[in-house]
């Protein structure tokens, strides 16, 4: 396959994933919200939240913006708010102390907030959407156990350990050992593919859990070529079934309405890896692989072809970890052709290691704050 990873690593770090300002942004309304719900539920005479429990995308660290063709697609945040359980009333009842709480200290939102089936959604005039699913909690001899507020229900859950599932799954699956790994970046891909082409077709696609568990199911790892791991994992999503329930962490997160959200995407992924396999062809320029990877993600970014003069069909800089057995001459071929970089392509990979150690934090933690 052409290799246009470094092309497609620019359009990820640019186009797809949050930067840290956005994330930042996303982290300020979710406190000042916070402290809304806290106060307001103080004033109405309400009892306290105890705990709050960090889920979906903005915790896993696997959100995306929004494609290029629909900017006025949300950022979800999603927050969950513990009571418990002597204090919560029944769950619809709980449900709307959160929303009275939030209206009663809010202002320039676009809507009022509304109780929805399983949560509280706050929407901004932007674009950001902050949602807060609403639990209650009781001490076990083996810890606290939690309830989601559901319809008319508590119903068993824990966000919790699906956030350690997918830590764990991404760590473990991804070729790297350390830093940015490889499997939150597809995740973010396949969401950004699943939302662009939604967008296109003003469909719904999978999205949220659904979508995430979905591409952990079918990630095909390839150490330092990102390109061909998306490539591989769509052929291996468009060979699923849509009737096939979608599972995380042992649970299934999908229900009847995702069954042809699912068939939308395998249909899309079939399309997009009969695209993508022009490129084993052996005349490939720069050129054609922008046409192409331009039908995946319907991006304006595979216009501007002058970017592309530092990308090539060879990867002077590919090298494979210890795993993929590539010999004790990768690293040496490694330095070889750094020594040969321009000062700028120096400072611009340098500044490219520095943001994928801020993605993932410090200390190969990537789930750290």
């Amino acid at each position: 396959m052409y290799d246009f990873s470094k092309r497609i690593s620019s359009f990820h770090n640019q186009h797809v994933r949050l930067s840290n300002d956005q994330r930042a942004d996303m982290k300020r309304r979710r406190e000042t919200n916070l402290d809304r719900i806290e106060k307001g539920l103080e004033e109405l005479e309400k009892p306290a939240f105890k705990e709050t429990i960090n889920q979906g995308g903005y915790a896993q660290k696997t959100m995306t913006q929004p494609p290029e063709s629909d900017q006025e697609s949300r950022y979800d945040i999603d927050l969950g708010i513990v009571f418990n359980q002597d204090d919560a009333n029944g769950p619809r009842t709980t449900r709307d102390w959160v929303r009275q709480a939030i209206a009663r200290k809010a202002t320039n939102m676009k809507n009022d907030p509304v109780t929805k089936k399983k949560c509280v959604r706050v929407v901004y005039a932007d674009g950001y959407q902050c949602d807060f699913p609403v639990f209650r909690r009781r001490w076990t001899d083996v810890g606290w156990r939690y309830e989601l507020s559901s319809g008319d229900e508590w119903v068993a859950s824990d966000p919790a350990a699906m956030n350690q599932w997918i830590e764990r799954e991404v760590s473990w699956k991804s070729p790297e050992t350390s830093g940015s790994y490889q499997l939150r970046r597809i995740i973010r891909f396949g969401k950004f593919f699943s939302k662009t082409h939604a967008a296109r077709l003003k469909r719904s696609f999978p999205g949220g859990l659904v979508a995430t568990a979905l591409f952990i199911e079918c990630y095909t790892a390839d150490d330092g070529r990102d390109d061909r791991s998306f490539r591989e994992t769509l052929r291996s999503l468009s060979q699923r079934s849509k009737y096939t329930p979608v599972f995380a962490n042992g649970v299934q997160v999908s229900d009847d309405k995702d069954t042809d959200r699912i068939g939308r995407l395998i249909d899309q992924a079939k399309d997009s890896v009969k695209e993508l396999d022009k490129l084993d062809a052996d005349d490939i320029t720069d050129s054609d692989a922008n046409k192409i990877w331009k039908t995946v993600f319907r991006h304006s970014f595979f216009d501007d072809a002058s970017k592309n003069a530092a990308n090539s069909s060879s990867a002077p800089l590919e090298t494979k970890s210890a795993l993929g057995g590539a010999g004790l001459a990768a690293p040496f071929l490694a330095s070889k052709a750094a020594a040969a970089l321009s000062d700028s392509e120096k400072q611009s990979r340098m500044e490219s290691a520095v943001n994928a150690r801020k993605e993932s934090g410090s200390g190969g933690k990537p789930w750290a704050e």
